[in-house]
C-alpha cells in the first residue's frame, strides 16, 4: 500500500503504519458487516436524494429524519418537483426538523440546477459549494454516497473515532484530522466506509463513552431564537395567517418582533397588513 510521505510527515503518532491501518480497517468493515444501520438514503445512489439526506442530517439526529426524508422524498422526489412546488408546501413538509431555513435553500438549489444545470449536480466540491446550503462537508458527502468518490470527509462521529482509535492530542487541527482520513481511506470503498465510520461513532465509540466533545456544541434550543423561529412557522404550517398581535399573546413583542422580521428578510414569511404567513 503507497501512503503518502508528506501525510505521515504530519502525523505525529509513531504507531500509524500501513499494518495499524489495515488492521483498523478490518475492525471498522468487520462491525459494519454485522451492525449496520438501515437507512432509507443508503438504499439509493440518487445524488437528488443523497443531497436531500444530507441537508437533513446537518446537527439533526438520525431518528428524527428518518420518516422526513421517506415524506419529503414522497412530496419532491426530484428536483424539478421540488422547484416548482408552493414555497409554504415545501416548509410544510420540513416542518418539525429545525433550522427551517434550510428547505427553503434546497429549494432556491432545485430552481438553480432546474433553470441553469440542466438538470444536473455539479461533479466536483467546489462546484457545489457554489449553490445554496452547501458547504466543504456536505459537497464532499454528496460525491461520496452518490458515486463513491475517493474523497475524506469528517463528520463529528468520525473526527471522533480517529482522535480515540490513533491517541491524537486535542490540539490536532480540522486540517491534519482530514489529512488522516484521506490516509486511511480505502480504495474503491469510499462510500461502504464512511457509512461503517458513522455507523461506529454512532453506536460503539459514543461522545459518553470516549469522554470527547463535539469541536462545537449546541446551545440550549428551547427558549432560543431558533425554538422561537421554530414555533412561529410550525403555527404558520397549521394556520392559513395570524395576525402579529395573536402571536404577542403568548411571546412577548420586543422579544418577537426582531425575529419575525428577520423570517421576513430571509423570505421565510410574509407580511400583509397586519398578518403574516407562509410564502405562496
Amino acid at each position: 500500500m503507497h501512503t503518502p510521505k508528506r501525510n505521515l510527515q504530519q502525523i505525529r503518532s509513531s504507531s500509524i503504519t500501513s499494518t495499524t491501518i489495515l488492521a483498523f480497517r478490518k475492525k471498522i468493515f468487520s462491525f459494519y458487516k454485522k451492525n449496520a444501520r438501515d437507512l432509507p438514503w443508503r438504499k439509493t445512489t440518487n445524488p437528488y436524494n443523497i443531497l436531500v439526506s444530507e441537508v437533513m442530517l446537518q446537527q439533526t439526529q438520525v431518528d428524527r429524519v428518518k420518516e422526513k426524508y421517506i415524506l419529503w422524498i414522497k412530496q419532491f422526489p426530484d428536483f424539478e418537483t421540488l422547484a416548482k412546488a408552493p414555497l409554504s408546501h415545501v416548509l410544510t413538509v420540513w416542518s418539525g426538523l429545525g433550522y427551517n431555513s434550510r428547505a427553503k435553500r434546497l429549494q432556491d438549489l432545485a430552481k438553480i440546477v432546474v433553470t441553469d444545470l440542466h438538470g444536473v449536480l455539479p461533479d466536483g466540491p467546489e462546484e457545489l459549494q457554489k449553490l445554496p446550503g452547501i458547504g466543504p462537508y456536505t459537497s464532499k458527502s454528496i460525491l461520496i454516497f452518490a458515486k463513491n468518490r475517493p474523497l475524506a470527509t469528517v463528520d463529528t462521529n468520525i473526527r471522533r473515532i480517529l482522535m480515540h482509535e490513533f491517541s491524537l492530542p486535542t490540539t490536532y487541527s480540522e486540517k491534519q484530522i482530514e489529512e488522516l482520513a484521506l490516509l486511511l481511506l480505502p480504495r474503491r470503498r469510499s462510500r461502504d466506509w464512511h457509512n461503517a465510520l458513522m455507523d461506529y461513532g454512532s453506536l460503539v465509540l459514543t461522545s459518553k463513552k470516549t469522554g470527547i466533545a463535539p469541536k462545537t456544541k449546541q446551545s440550549t434550543f428551547q427558549g432560543s431564537t431558533r425554538w422561537y423561529r421554530g414555533q412561529i412557522l410550525k403555527l404558520l404550517t397549521e394556520k392559513k395567517n395570524v395576525t402579529k398581535k395573536s402571536i404577542y399573546t403568548n411571546y412577548e413583542k420586543e422579544l418577537i418582533d426582531p425575529i419575525i422580521k428577520n423570517l421576513i428578510s430571509e423570505g421565510l414569511i410574509c407580511e400583509k397588513k397586519d398578518r403574516i404567513s407562509l410564502p405562496t
